[in-house]
């Protein structure tokens, strides 16, 4: 019986079967993403060496990220959901309810083996009142200045362009960045509401234009200083991390 190639649930092309050591996943040629089974799922965990070799023989060949609005599972069909690792609780990957593959992008394979290797290798044990101690990672990361991907604290290299990595200085204290952040949204807000006002009322067409050049500086504006001062997940418009 012939097998079914599976198709990439983002480009929509066939999967390629490829082995690296004793890890075998099906990978998308265009966007670098893979599939993994449930038992190469328990290998990239431990071999670390067969992962790497993995991810780095793909990589995204798409000028701009390509999103799905509903992953569907590539053997099945099914619609995957977002599951967190017990051994990289910050980092979600796509899950198939039913047939247990997972989807990995290009570049979150050679996350998970970075987060596996740091908490083995070096974790830290942060005391809780009433119960024991637990080993926890830290969650901030660095930025690489060349191409922008999210590394972690501990690499010296960057995964994805191979830069050494420099730690950003911003340009701004945080007070003083985080007060023009609000301005700059609030000068965009005001732009948006006039042009959504004036726009369709006779002899409004002077503020409407007002309007959309406040709007538009506004955007500029907070553009330019989230580029100055590079922040992690969780906060206000949270950095792109290239996937």
């Amino acid at each position: 019986m012939l097998r079914r190639v599976p198709v990439c649930p983002k480009c929509d092309v066939p999967l390629i079967r490829e082995m690296k050591g004793s890890l075998e996943a099906d990978v998308c040629p265009t966007c670098g993403g893979m599939l993994l089974s449930p038992k190469a799922w328990k290998i990239a965990r431990d071999d670390w060496d067969s992962a790497l070799a993995l991810e780095n023989a793909y990589t995204d060949m798409n000028p701009m990220p390509v999103l799905a609005l509903e992953m569907l599972c590539p053997n099945c069909q099914t619609p995957m959901q977002q599951f967190y690792p017990p051994d990289a609780p910050n980092l979600p990957f796509d899950l198939c309810p039913q047939c247990g593959s997972l989807w990995l992008d290009d570049g979150e394979l050679g996350k998970l083996v970075e987060v596996i290797r740091s908490r083995r290798q070096r974790p830290t044990t942060v005391p809780i009142e009433g119960e024991e101690e637990q080993q926890v990672l830290a969650t901030d990361f660095v930025y690489c200045a060349n191409c922008g991907r999210e590394n972690f604290p501990d690499a010296e290299k960057c995964w994805a362009c191979g830069e050494p990595l420099v730690p950003e200085q911003p340009l701004l204290p945080q007070p003083i960045q985080t007060f023009a952040e609000i301005a700059s949204m609030m000068v965009g807000g005001a732009g948006a509401v006039l042009f959504g006002l004036f726009v369709t009322k006779p002899q409004g067409d002077k503020i409407a234009a007002l309007g959309l050049a406040l709007m538009v500086v506004g955007l500029l504006s907070l553009a330019a200083l989230r580029r100055l001062w590079r922040r992690g997940r969780g906060t206000i418009f949270p950095t792109y991390s290239g996937h």
